[in-house]
């Protein structure tokens, strides 16, 4: 709540500012005014073209015992016009850079979750991704499954994939490789999209989980 010095005619003035010159005084909260310093009821600022205009505030208003904020609407300088575009220009910029970061953990987040094999979902996440990892690597190595291999790779519902050999588990690979890729053209449509907004609308528009043509 804002006040106005009735004596004076000093606007605005909050309640600390009444506190402070006023120090031997106890003002209550909320206070509802005296024989000098009233209240302001708020107005909202009318409504304005704003990229050519902007609403400047006045002097309150006085009608039936209230004082109420006012307003006007006045034309932008072209120095202001020059600088609320500046002004957008980099908010739009900010909102694009944010984003991108957005869309970035999310494929991270989403390449450390699943993906499908055989119509089952598998486990990714970073330890799974080590196990996944490493046995591959053992794979590329020798050529073969490492020794005491179960004879498949445990899924998300508890149950077996099989992997009884090293083609199929080169098909399991490219599985959660698919995935990734997947993501990452996800991703890439995404970023085409936030090259394209225009505005810090349609930035906050795009998220991961949207669907895409």
């Amino acid at each position: 709540m804002q006040y106005i010095d009735t004596q004076s005619g000093e606007y605005p003035l909050t309640l600390a500012d009444l506190r402070s010159a006023h120090p031997l005084t106890i003002f209550f909260e909320p206070f509802g005014g005296d024989d000098r310093y009233m209240p302001v009821a708020p107005v909202a600022p009318p409504e304005h073209d704003t990229p050519t205009q902007k609403a400047v505030e006045l002097e309150p208003t006085h009608e039936g015992g209230q004082w109420r904020q006012a307003w006007c609407v006045v034309p932008l300088t072209p120095e202001e016009q020059e600088q609320q575009a500046i002004d957008a220009a980099a908010a739009l910029e900010a909102a694009r850079a944010s984003k991108n970061v957005q869309i970035n953990a999310a494929r991270l987040a989403a390449n450390f979750s699943t993906f499908t094999h055989a119509g089952t979902l598998i486990a990714c996440d970073p330890l799974s991704r080590s196990d996944i990892d490493g046995t591959n690597g053992f794979v590329a190595l020798y050529g073969a499954l490492p020794p005491g291999w179960p004879g498949g790779w445990k899924a998300m519902d508890n149950s077996y994939v099989a992997i009884a050999d090293v083609a199929a588990w080169k098909a399991f690979y490219a599985s959660m490789f698919a995935a990734g890729n997947a993501n990452f053209a996800h991703a890439q449509a995404l970023k085409a999209l936030l090259a394209q907004a225009d505005t810090p609308e349609a930035v906050a528009a795009i998220q991961w989980g949207m669907d895409l043509p």
